[in-house]
């Protein structure tokens, strides 16, 4: 009797085991976590300040058209990965001389940035460095004999290959540049390979005036007229969350050089997560609840 009862123990205890084991399983079976990934937009009030007190909940994000979920939103806190690019024919401008400069002493400590100059092809002054001394020297030694013509769009596809092989936590480029000119290779191409890059391209220009600049950027490369170069420093910037700024005097490139710096300040880092098994989409929109301010975010990122 006492053998029997002891069976029956057993074999309840190992029912018990088994249920248990059905209902608690493995936990993570299933449950993968989502991809979390990061984007850098910008936010400056009506005076072209920084606004640093959002949150979270102050940013909508969406992508492929779908709501994502805001992580977290910070400002951002990694230094921005600066290829500083300047046409080798505006190099030799004392003011944009200036401008370089001053824009290389407003990022000291807070930046890592590599000088080059286009010209037929892209030479990398500078290494990408902390240091501001060695690009300050470099911008002193810049030579005076300028090639007079450029492949501005394809230094800037070469440069986002490099952002796109090196993966730098936040890549930026900065064109100081002639408007028009040569088209280069298919905008199209260039504008992906921007967008593959991840970096947020920011273009200063010379040559065409313009009674209203934020007007005349938003209509940059809708146009059937525009020329590949236009298109590619025109929607390259709106796509990547920059902006273009055209002046018509070489005094004011130390003035946009400035803004740009500013727009750096006031950028934020969002973080939104991406359900598991679903792939990025490259379209992609950010919008904030906060009224009078100015936002500029990327309207396509890349796949990886």
């Amino acid at each position: 009797m006492r053998a029997g009862v002891a069976d029956m123990s057993s074999a309840l205890g190992r029912r018990i085991a088994a249920v248990a084991c059905l209902v608690v399983g493995p936990p993570s079976i299933g449950l993968a976590a989502p991809t979390n990934r990061t984007i850098y937009v910008s936010v400056t009030d009506g005076k072209a300040n920084p606004v640093t007190d959002l949150t979270a909940q102050n940013f909508k994000v969406k992508e492929g058209g779908k709501d994502r979920e805001v992580v977290r939103a910070e400002p951002a806190k990694a230094p921005p990965h600066i290829a500083l690019m300047v046409e080798e024919r505006l190099a030799v401008d004392q003011s944009v001389r200036v401008a370089l400069f001053e824009f290389v002493k407003r990022m000291a400590g807070q930046a890592e940035i590599s000088l080059v100059t286009v010209g037929l092809r892209n030479n990398e002054v500078t290494p990408f460095v902390a240091d501001p001394n060695v690009v300050l020297k470099a911008i002193n030694d810049l030579s005076r004999n300028a090639q007079p013509v450029s492949n501005l769009t394809e230094g800037i596809s070469d440069m986002s290959k490099k952002f796109d092989q090196d993966n730098p936590t936040r890549p930026v480029i900065i064109a100081v540049a002639f408007s028009g000119g040569q088209s280069g290779p298919d905008p199209k191409a260039i504008l992906n390979q921007l967008r593959q890059g991840g970096a947020t391209l920011y273009a200063v220009t010379f040559g065409n005036a313009s009674a209203d600049n934020a007007s005349a950027n938003a209509s940059l490369g809708t146009l059937s007229d525009e020329s590949g170069r236009e298109q590619v420093l025109g929607d390259g910037a709106k796509q990547s969350g920059g902006r273009r700024i055209d002046v018509v005097t070489t005094t004011a490139v130390p003035k946009a050089l400035q803004d740009i710096a500013s727009d750096l300040a006031s950028q934020y880092a969002i973080t939104y997560a991406l359900p598991d098994g679903v792939k990025p989409d490259k379209r992609f929109s950010v919008s904030t609840d906060r009224k009078g301010v100015t936002l500029r975010a990327p309207s396509a990122i890349p796949d990886k």
